[in-house]
């Protein structure tokens, strides 16, 4: 079985930075890394070549017309999706970028009932380690150079900011819940990737 390692946090917290930068650190170990995200399967040609969207912006124009719940379960989905085509490579090590943990809580903070939520999550099973990428919603706004409707609660700049504080404070509960490890965000991002490659479990053969 892979060692399985969650980059957890919010929008712009720098999780696929740090995803990509961890992966290369183990790749140059020997270690085979499969990395795991929302979008893999546009990626995918057997199964890119049988959806119905092109690209991102046109996943987000459906997303758009759903309520949380049922946009949860399409989310789910492709996480899902994602790892499965991240354990048919049979790495040592899978990083999943986000996970389900971001978007329960970006559900949660668009109005979705948090049990039912949960309930749905009760399937995928807890990574080995996740480490918590915080960031400020003011840090996350700063660093983003566009913003989905989807990430700014459907509003303007001033609703991106009180959307993702919620965002983030659902995130924390799952911290305090789940044990991950947080760190900030606004770290040097070597010292980052050196203390999140440092971490993964021995599992990992490091």
């Amino acid at each position: 079985m892979p060692t399985v390692v969650c980059i957890a946090g919010g929008d712009a917290s720098g999780k696929s930075t740090q995803v990509a930068a961890v992966s290369a650190v183990l790749r140059d170990r020997g270690i085979r890394v499969a990395e795991a995200g929302i979008w893999d399967a546009l990626d995918a040609p057997a199964i890119a070549s049988r959806l119905p969207f092109r690209d991102r912006d046109e996943v987000f124009g459906y997303l758009r017309v759903l309520r949380p719940l049922s946009r949860a379960l399409f989310l789910f989905h492709a996480v899902q999706v994602a790892v499965e085509l991240a354990a048919d490579t049979e790495p040592e090590v899978i990083l999943l970028n986000a996970y389900w943990y971001k978007y329960f809580a970006t559900e949660v903070a668009h109005g979705g009932d948090a049990s039912a939520l949960r309930a749905y999550a009760s399937g995928f099973p807890e990574p080995d380690l996740t480490c918590y990428l915080k960031v400020s919603p003011q840090t996350a706004l700063s660093r983003k150079l566009e913003r989905s409707d989807y990430e700014s609660g459907y509003g303007d700049a001033d609703t991106f900011l009180r959307f993702q504080q919620h965002s983030q404070t659902v995130l924390d509960g799952l911290s305090r819940e789940l044990g991950w490890r947080e760190l900030d965000g606004t770290a040097d991002p070597n010292t980052l990737t050196a203390t999140i490659a440092a971490a993964i479990p021995i599992g990992a053969a490091l």
